[in-house]
């Protein structure tokens, strides 16, 4: 089975576009998730966003802007009413031409969410391996040189760059950077998700610090330790990455209703 960017690749290399449609929003109950995609061309569709009169519709509207050659669209559809679909839920649709392989990464790119993993130690390196593959950009940070990670030693400037909509993981060797960047992390406007690997004493030690620094308790709130979720049980960094990669899922899926 061929990737979608092979696909896309086969299809530049004869000469041609295509129309990217991707999922880009849904509520209730829908036949796929966000960032499900399909490409069609003028005689063809590869992989799809979930069949039934959606996809029909959904190819219909993209072979005509090839034929028009028009710009970007997005479509709403409620799968009931409009459709015609049992699964009664809401779909929006982003729907793009593309010309050139370039073209398809830069709006892949876009489209995941940036995450911001600070420490590439045991944990930190299986994370990146689980996250890879997930629609997740990556930025990995650590304060020392030898570690397969972007190198900082500023943290204001750091976090002060970061997209309001990033997530971020908190898990250096040092705890006292751990509470410096998460006191960095959480005096931001907007945080949608802070992690930060320890146990319930070292958030409790944390939180204690972090009201004495000036912080309110609603910024407090906002940090996530322990991380990961209930009921997978070891201590391994393989099975630490495995739990919290589904609690990043998680929060993609509240980040994506938002």
């Amino acid at each position: 089975m061929f990737s979608l960017v092979e696909a896309a690749e086969n299809i530049i290399t004869q000469g041609k576009c295509f129309c990217l449609i991707t999922i880009i929003k849904t509520r209730g109950s829908t036949p796929r998730d966000v960032g499900a995609q399909m490409l069609v061309t003028d005689t063809q569709d590869y992989f799809s966003i979930g069949g039934g009169n959606l996809e029909m519709r959904a190819i219909q509207k993209a072979r005509e802007m090839l034929t028009a050659m028009s710009g970007p669209q997005e479509l709403d559809y409620i799968l009931g009413p409009d459709m015609e679909q049992c699964c009664g839920g809401t779909v929006k649709l982003d729907l793009k031409i593309i010309q050139s392989m370039d073209a398809l990464a830069a709006l892949q790119a876009a489209a995941k969410a940036p995450l911001y993993l600070f420490g590439a130690g045991h944990v930190g390196t299986a994370l990146m391996v689980a996250l890879t593959p997930l629609p997740f950009a990556l930025h990995i940070y650590d304060s020392r040189s030898d570690k397969d990670a972007l190198f900082f030693d500023d943290i204001e400037t750091i976090i002060g760059g970061v997209p309001h909509d990033a997530l971020f993981l908190v898990m250096t060797h040092d705890h006292a950077q751990d509470y410096d960047l998460v006191s960095a992390i959480l005096a931001r406007e907007h945080v949608h998700f802070c992690g930060m690997i320890g146990s319930k004493t070292k958030r409790a030690r944390f939180m204690a610090r972090l009201k004495k620094d000036g912080l309110t308790d609603a910024q407090i709130d906002r940090l996530t330790c322990p991380i990961g979720i209930e009921g997978i049980e070891g201590k391994e960094p393989e099975i630490i990455a495995a739990s919290v990669t589904a609690q990043l899922l998680q929060q993609l899926g509240d980040l994506h209703e938002h």
